[in-house]
């Protein structure tokens, strides 16, 4: 019976546990699980929407000199005429309608045939209607347009 015991201590001692008991080193402590610190998000600031013509009022003309400045505003009053009589020519459900402010802004082009460049800025506001009746539209969604215009020959061109 002696042997059997003894086979039971050797199994006994060769089990890590009890290393430390039977005169052996003590095996080495687990690793030490260590969470990860809480992951901290960046979060990028958003930038603040652009306000667009659709929500404010118009900025004053920019660039040119002041002939070419009135030229392109007297250009510009003449093209959204144009575009509300097209606009409102319509007797449909879906209209559209462009605000009474818009925006200029002339820049140079650097060339004698063609010396300036004039962009037009305005709102079209699109509108649902329930009857041909102009007073059954409501708005539906806004678009800014911008629209490029060349100035040559002392005139401005589409």
């Amino acid at each position: 019976m002696t042997p059997r015991i003894r086979a039971l201590v050797v199994l006994a001692c060769s089990s890590a546990a009890l290393g430390a008991t039977c005169g052996g080193t003590p095996p080495p402590a687990p690793p030490r699980v260590v969470a990860p610190p809480p992951a901290t998000e960046l979060v990028m600031p958003t930038p603040p929407a652009e306000v667009t013509i659709c929500q404010r009022d118009a900025r004053p003309t920019s660039g040119g000199d002041a002939a070419v400045v009135a030229s392109f505003e007297q250009f510009s009053r003449d093209w959204i005429g144009k575009m509300k009589a097209v606009a409102n020519a319509r007797f449909a459900t879906e209209r559209k309608r462009l605000r009474n402010t818009y925006e200029m802004d002339l820049r140079a082009t650097g060339s004698a045939q063609a010396p300036w460049v004039g962009v037009l800025s305005y709102c079209e506001v699109a509108l649902k209607c329930e009857t041909n009746a102009e007073t059954s539209c409501r708005p539906s969604s806004s678009v800014v347009v911008k629209e490029m215009f060349r100035y040559q020959a002392g005139q401005w061109v589409y």
